[in-house]
């Protein structure tokens, strides 16, 4: 340890706390980005002191990565008095049990004069009055919420309806509503219209939906997404939802996302990949589709057999060599673990969607040779057929000269 050190990352271990954070205040008093986790299961309320001191002593903190249960609401008022504070992360995947802290308060006049990314865990609705109830976060541009309780639709709507109209501006805006599968039944599907207040930020670049229950979504409403949020890179909508029913939305689909979506570099969906009827994709000359994607995220969707899928797909992005198909849970996996029937549907889906994406880049090379070979074609039709006009314009023009030549008398020709 000393005063050069930046970053710093440790486990807490309550019998060592105090003297480690007496340590890390004097010997790093520069530090600009902190990270702590739990070597338990959860939260040790008798640490609360110690690491409030830690965080109010760290005046030149950046970045700070704690434990999802201890954002709490004092700990949230120790952070917004750091002047210089940017960015407040989570540190586990998403779905991890953990205590849910109410927040029962709300930001003060001055509170994180500098944050602009913010991650907390809480029911959605103190979310909504912590961020909107009182003074604003001036700055605030990324924002990750994270309830692993059943939220109900008209919750989802109110929060988004709030917080929209308080911060235009949000350039990323993620919401995982996930609860144990054992507890899903207390959860209700999202449809474009809970959602449509998203559709006001017109500067967003980054949209990620998670629930336990696969979204309402139409072609139609994917359309009216696109048009509304043309600046979208990243776009997740449900690709791993824990009850897996039939999606609404196809292979085909991917079409209409290409054509409403053309920034797309990160794309996570859950769709139905089961027809093996497949008509190729089709698009008009010179038209490329998802020219930037580079990640194809499809979870946990539906697939009946491989071949006919990445011949799909090597059509669809025949132009884009790059782009890697992705599958599987991103979940915490205590969520599903005690149900064996799920885990088995998603490792026979998942195994099929590695193969695809095993296959694919090899269909993407042969699509590129065949590109090859046939402007190789092309170009030497192109070449016969100019060939071809200049042979018979100097044909043209030597029947001209012969014309030319003829002298006509009352009797005969003289040539």
């Amino acid at each position: 340890m000393h005063d050069k050190v930046t970053e710093f990352a440790f486990k807490i271990y309550s019998e060592n706390l105090p003297s480690l954070c007496t340590d890390i205040v004097g010997r790093m008093p520069s530090l600009r980005s902190l990270r702590w986790t739990n070597p338990y299961e959860s939260h040790n309320p008798d640490d609360d002191q110690e690491l409030l001191q830690l965080i109010s002593s760290l005046q030149k903190l950046r970045e700070v990565t704690p434990p999802k249960d201890v954002l709490s609401g004092k700990f949230l008022k120790a952070l917004s008095l750091l002047p210089e504070l940017e960015v407040i992360q989570f540190d586990t995947l998403g779905g991890m049990p953990c205590l849910i802290f109410p927040l029962e308060c709300t930001l003060q006049e001055g509170a994180f004069p500098m944050l602009y990314d913010l991650c907390l865990n809480s029911y959605l609705d103190d979310i909504r009055v912590y961020l909107t109830g009182g003074a604003l976060l001036p700055r605030l541009r990324n924002l990750s919420v994270e309830s692993v309780h059943p939220e109900l639709p008209p919750t989802v709507h109110q929060f988004l309806t709030d917080v929209t109209r308080c911060y235009p501006t949000l350039e990323m805006v993620s919401m995982d509503m996930i609860v144990a599968i054992e507890d899903q039944d207390d959860c209700n599907p999202l449809s474009p219209e809970h959602l449509y207040p998203i559709l006001s930020l017109k500067q967003l670049t980054r949209l990620e939906l998670r629930h336990n229950q696969p979204l309402r979504i139409s072609e139609a409403d994917l359309a009216e997404f696109g048009a509304a949020l043309p600046a979208l890179e990243n776009l997740v909508l449900n690709p791993e939802p824990l009850q897996l029913t039939r999606p609404e939305l196809t292979l085909h689909s991917l079409l209409i996302i290409a054509q409403h979506f053309p920034n797309l570099f990160y794309l996570g969906i859950y769709l139905d990949a089961q027809d093996t009827t497949i008509p190729m994709p089709y698009s008009p000359a010179k038209t490329r589709l998802f020219p930037d994607l580079r990640t194809l995220h499809v979870g946990v969707s539906p697939i009946a057999s491989e071949v006919p899928v990445a011949l799909f797909l090597s059509h669809l992005f025949s132009e884009n060599e790059r782009v890697e198909i992705q599958s599987g849970i991103s979940w915490d996996p205590t969520l599903f673990e005690r149900s064996v029937e799920y885990s088995a549907n998603i490792f026979d889906r998942c195994s099929k969607w590695d193969d695809v994406a095993n296959t694919l880049p090899l269909l993407l090379q042969l699509r590129k040779e065949e590109k090859a070979h046939r402007r190789d074609i092309e170009k030497e039709v192109e070449d016969l057929r100019m060939r071809n006009e200049v042979i018979m314009g100097k044909v043209q023009m030597n029947e001209g000269a012969k014309s030319a030549r003829e002298v006509y008398n009352s009797r005969c020709i003289i040539c």
